[in-house]
């Protein structure tokens, strides 16, 4: 089954640290998806915490991709616990949301969309997020 065109769609990424490690640096996530793809429109995009994300130090965690905190600044205090759940709007990463006018942006991928947490601070030493994208193909 292909896109259905003009109908809001997910994409669900995931990071699994007993499967993608925490070291410091740039950790990509693995999708359902081949890609979000070029010319897609992203209407939101949330965090579900399976297990909390931990750390021994002052980790830092934020969610973008060539944009390293486009979608998501930093959200480590926020996925401490499981069953938390985070929202592009509670985390003002620039190209969702508009810190001047405070609301929600759509964004239109200019190039097929890989998401990536970047570790910063501390490396982490367990936890296992899921992440929606909410898109639609015009």
């Amino acid at each position: 089954m292909g896109l259905l065109k003009n109908e809001k769609q997910l994409a669900k990424f995931e990071y699994d640290f007993a499967v993608d490690g925490g070291a410091i640096g740039s950790s990509p996530l693995r999708a359902n998806v081949s890609s979000v793809a070029a010319g897609m429109v992203i209407t939101d995009m949330y965090v579900y915490v399976e297990s909390a994300i931990t750390s021994g130090g002052s980790a830092t965690l934020t969610l973008g991709n060539t944009d390293v905190d486009g979608f998501m600044t930093d959200i480590f205090a926020l996925v401490g616990s499981a069953n938390a759940v985070v929202r592009a709007g509670e985390v003002a990463g620039a190209l969702l949301w508009d810190d001047t006018n405070d609301h929600m942006l759509a964004y239109r991928v200019s190039s097929d969309l890989g998401l990536a947490l970047q570790i910063g601070g501390a490396a982490l030493t367990g936890g296992k997020l899921h992440v929606y994208v909410e898109f639609f193909a015009p």
